[in-house]
């Protein structure tokens, strides 16, 4: 028998606010589902799930920035030594930036910003943009897949 995957609303986090009781609420399912305990409950749940969630969001974008900076040869000079050093992270890319303002640095962060991670991403991640590969990769760590909001009560559409 294969184990119930768990299914997430498409706003699941609130990407706004903190997440309230209320909007924890609509996330619960079953006889209990209006109780406050169970929506404190699904609160609680639903702020360590995100918190996790942006992990892996927040590391496969440094991997990213890692990767592209490496691909275009970025680098900037360090302050301490005066050494031209590769660009691991997102502060290196901005201080190569600050540093140097020119064409071939220009063309290596648009590079890295609008075509990396839209297009060439694309080849090596089975056709999928990297916003659409994290995406997936979020929910496969979660072991969820998303509901329609239809197949859902009246109740927990809104």
């Amino acid at each position: 028998m294969q184990p119930l995957t768990t299914q997430w609303r498409w706003d699941r986090f609130n990407a706004r606010n903190v997440t309230s009781t209320t909007w924890a609420g609509k996330n619960c399912v079953g006889t209990d589902s209006s109780d406050i305990s169970t929506h404190q409950a699904m609160q609680q749940r639903v702020m360590r799930e995100q918190k996790s969630a942006e992990m892996i969001i927040v590391s496969e974008i440094h991997q990213l920035l890692h990767d592209a900076a490496s691909i275009t040869a970025m680098q900037y000079c360090c302050k301490h030594t005066h050494l031209m050093l590769p660009c691991i992270t997102g502060k290196d890319i901005r201080q190569s930036w600050l540093q140097d303002g020119s064409q071939a640095n220009l063309t290596r962060l648009a590079w890295i910003f609008y075509y990396y991670g839209m297009e060439l991403h694309q080849f090596g991640r089975s056709s999928l943009t990297h916003c659409e590969w994290v995406e997936r990769k979020v929910l496969a760590a979660f072991k969820v897949t998303y509901v329609h909001l239809g197949d859902l009560a009246v109740k927990q559409r809104t």
